[in-house]
């Protein structure tokens, strides 16, 4: 790299640090000196003239169109299905690289400068980082010779290596792609200098023309040339030598500096990839060969059985404690009895275990079967209760069946219906060890005993939460918890129904059922009515095959509902033709999850509707925003937002927002 092309790079990066972060990573003595050398090799380079951050900071995370897609590779999960991905596709030459675990971004040049970095998104529209990624290292802020400027995209992992990971977070509480995840997206960019990328792919533009390199082995190489970090790579002949480089990074992955999750196979003549064309997005001359999920080998010691609120009985492997991933696992998920019997698996066997997703431990194969072992039983009467069990089909349909407790009075039916009814309304400072405290103290039969409790303050402040250790609730605790409580005295049908329990009743399909009833189920009178079985009416609803079953709960909560109501629990009226109700799709909002500032959803709803928007629980399609305490989470509901295209704000934005009267999707 040139000493010109070193000097930009260095100016920018640390115009960038100064103006944005507000943590400059030079003294004004060092960065004058840089300028007055620049000035010397170049007397008139437009850095030099450069006032201010290359980059506003307020472009972060705003919605942002790629250039070019970013697609997704194809995959294959076993050597049989690689070779045969080669012979179909008559590979010969092989551009093997090993698959960065991080989030893919792309780069966007012109003229040397970068001028704008935007995560994958959708393949098609994504979010601007630039603000961050000025900051990570190995991203150059100016690329090419003193002559020429590069111009041009390139495409990259954003990781956060095992050295940085270990040294932000010395407990390894999260794993390092989340990690990095969120710190990428962080608006105010705290330790985005932590991020390393590596360019794996590049389209570069020369006098208005796309260059047209021959081989993926060109583009490594321009790709070096022009000062990029690069992760390891090879060029292979022959299809049984790429197996054994795939086996051979296996095997040595844990080496690394950072992780990976497998190997990208490409066909190296780039004419050939271009002739085998693409199916569904996904090119047929690359294919994404993924390691199995990080595992060990265990035995398994126990089996204990969990109740959920609709009175299904879960089994959960009980584990002779190994590490996985850099943190130790004693449970796993067994899904259903029937996940035993297709396991063929007892107690005393040696079990290989894995993290699906690298999170959540699972069984997926018996190594070892002792001639000790002890077979498992299902249960033929609920444990918690003694009562009748029987089988139901998971509504997928793909994961065999439950065995269900059918006894209406099961105590772990109501614990169970409680706990969902605090999660679905957000009740906070109610977890399951105070809970349990809460029932067995107070005798709390179901959610309408929880509105009670304002009466027996002085009682839940005394409330013993761990008699081992003599720990109480306390009265500060008490009252965060009792505020909670009444904050969701005030519900919408959706939400009062929608938190119940009821077997195909969430809020959502209350509300869609709302909208599609046309009036006939605007009241809770009209749900209580025994409508629902009428088959024209389940059909209106868009309940055609569980409108019966749906009426069947509703009914079978009567004295849960009557009771809500008779201690305070209000039913806001539907607001079929209010604003609220009338605006599009877009002009919606979710919040999810507690808020740094201690407000409720609920403090929202007026100020939303005054700016003309409704606010929802749910992530559909056509969401305006979804509002999380970290924008750089990777929740469920954060995950699913961005694959919709859903901008995800901080709650000081969404304030900002309806301040400036901007709250615009």
């Amino acid at each position: 790299m040139s000493r010109v092309t070193t000097l930009r790079n260095l100016i920018l990066k640390a115009k960038h640090a100064y103006y944005y972060s507000g943590a400059p990573i030079m003294s004004d003595a060092e960065y004058d000196a840089l300028e007055d050398e620049l000035r010397l090799l170049a007397p008139d380079d437009s850095v030099l003239a450069l006032v201010g951050s290359p980059v506003p900071p307020d472009t972060m995370l705003t919605k942002a169109r790629h250039a070019m897609p970013m697609g997704s590779q194809g995959k294959v999960n076993s050597a049989d299905e690689f070779l045969a991905w080669c012979v179909k596709n008559e590979v010969k030459a092989i551009h093997a690289s090993v698959k960065g675990d991080g989030a893919s971004a792309a780069a966007y040049y012109r003229d040397g400068q970068l001028v704008q970095a935007i995560t994958r998104g959708d393949g098609t529209v994504g979010e601007d980082i630039t603000a961050n990624a000025l900051r990570f290292k190995g991203l150059p802020a100016w690329v090419g010779t003193p002559d020429q400027g590069f111009t041009g995209a390139v495409r990259f992992e954003v990781i956060l290596t095992v050295e940085d990971w270990t040294r932000i977070d010395p407990t390894r509480s999260k794993n390092p792609r989340n990690a990095g995840n969120g710190i990428m997206g962080r608006k105010n960019g705290h330790q985005s200098d932590c991020l390393t990328i590596f360019a794996f792919d590049l389209d570069e533009t020369l006098e208005g023309r796309s260059v047209d390199f021959a081989l993926e082995t060109d583009k490594t190489a321009r790709l070096a040339e022009l000062g990029f970090n690069l992760v390891p790579h090879a060029r292979i002949e022959r299809a049984q030598d790429a197996v054994a480089y795939f086996e051979q990074v296996a095997a040595t992955r844990n080496e690394l500096p950072i992780w990976i999750d497998g190997v990208v196979m490409k066909v190296d003549d780039i004419a050939q990839q271009r002739a085998l064309g693409v199916t569904a997005g996904r090119p047929k001359g690359q294919v994404a060969w993924k390691f199995d999920s990080a595992g060990a080998e265990s035995v398994l010691e126990g089996v204990v059985v969990s109740g959920g609120h609709t009175g299904g009985l879960y089994p959960t492997a009980q584990l002779r404690p190994v590490d996985i991933g850099g943190t130790t696992v004693s449970n796993a998920s067994l899904a259903n009895y029937d996940e035993i019997e297709r396991l063929d698996l007892a107690i005393g066997d040696s079990v290989w275990v894995v993290k699906a997703n690298d999170i959540i431990p699972k069984i997926i194969r018996v190594t070892e079967r002792p001639p000790t072992r002890q077979a498992i039983l299902a249960p033929t009467v609920c444990p918690f209760c003694g009562g009748e069990v029987g089988r139901r089909r998971i509504s997928s349909g793909d994961e065999g069946v439950i065995i269900e407790c059918r006894n209406a009075d099961c105590p772990k039916k109501s614990t169970g219906k409680i706990r969902r009814w605090i999660a679905s309304l957000d009740i906070l400072g109610i977890g399951d060890v105070v809970l349990e405290s809460m029932i067995e103290r107070f005798d709390l039969a179901d959610a309408g005993d929880l509105y009670t409790l304002r009466d027996r303050a002085e009682e839940l402040a005394n409330l013993v939460t761990h008699a081992e250790r003599e720990l109480r609730l306390g009265e500060k605790r008490a009252a965060s918890i009792l505020n909670a409580i009444d904050a969701s005295r005030t519900l919408t049908l959706s939400q009062l129904l929608g938190s119940l329990g009821i077997d195909h009743l969430g809020k959502r399909r209350v509300e869609l059922m709302i909208q599609s009833a046309e009036g006939a189920l605007d009241t809770l009178e009209a749900w209580r009515s025994g409508l629902l079985r009428d088959p024209d009416m389940a059909v209106q609803a868009g309940v055609p095959n569980i409108g019966g079953q749906i009426q069947d709960g509703i009914d079978a909560m009567a004295a849960v509902i009557d009771k809500l109501l008779a201690n305070g629990v209000t039913v806001l009226p539907t607001e079929r033709n209010s604003q609220a109700n009338d605006v599009p799709a877009a002009k919606t909002v979710c919040i999810s999850g507690k808020l740094p500032s201690g407000s409720k959803k609920a403090d929202y709803e007026q100020p939303l509707r005054t700016a003309g928007y409704k606010l929802v629980d749910d992530v559909t399609k056509g969401l305006g925003f979804l509002v999380l305490a970290d924008p750089g989470s990777n929740s469920s509901k954060a995950e699913k937002a961005r694959k919709l295209g859903v901008e995800v704000i901080s709650e000081e934005r969404l304030k900002e927002l309806i301040e400036l009267g901007q709250l615009t999707p």
